[in-house]
Formats: C-alpha cells, structure tokens, sequence
C-alpha cells in the first residue's frame, strides 16, 4: 500500500508540474500569434486579458474570437492544464496525508 501512495503523489506531482509548463507554453504561444495577427508586443495588456478570459464564458472581444476561431484545440488544452493546476495540488496533498496517517512513512 505504501508503494501505491508513492506512486499517486509522483504522478500527481508529475501532473502538476506539466500542467503548469502547459499553461505557460500555450499562453505565451497565443499571445505571439495575437501579436503577429495584430501588431504590438506579444506582452501587451491586452493579449494577455484575451488568453487569461479564454476559460470565462462572457462575451469575447475581437482578440478572444480569433482565438476561438483559429485556436480552438490549443485554448481547449489550456483549460485542460488549468484544471489540472487547481485539482492536482488536492490530490497531492490527500496523498501525502494518506501516506502520514494510513501508512505512516513519514
């Protein structure tokens, strides 16, 4: 059992820490195709509000839906990872207790 619990926290760390490489990676990608599509700086305010609102379900602005149109399989790997960001700290945590508690390695 202990061996299960070391294999959970690895790959729940695993899958965090790929997660957050995905979510860097893609969003600096999308924001240098939105500078290439509209001029600027891909670090301008604006790039970065219309790849950070790709998960809220308002009313996109014209940035957002160029993105959607074009972009629709990188913004879907995007929520993926930031779901995966705010759910794996969670597990990692509950495996660290099961292993402290349950089967006292620590």
């Amino acid at each position: 059992m202990m061996i299960a619990g070391w294999i959970v926290l690895g790959l729940s760390g695993f899958a965090f820490v790929l997660a957050a490489q995905m979510r860097m990676l893609i969003s600096v990608s999308l924001r240098r195709a939105l500078a290439d599509k509209f001029g600027g700086d891909y670090r301008d305010a604006a790039y970065r509000d219309a790849v950070a609102s790709s998960g809220k379900t308002d009313t996109p602005g014209e940035h957002l839906a160029w993105l959607i149109e074009t972009y629709a399989a990188q913004l879907t790997q995007l929520r993926l990872a930031r779901r995966v960001t705010y759910t794996a700290p969670m597990a990692i945590l509950l495996s660290l207790a099961w292993l402290r508690f349950a089967v006292g390695a620590f």
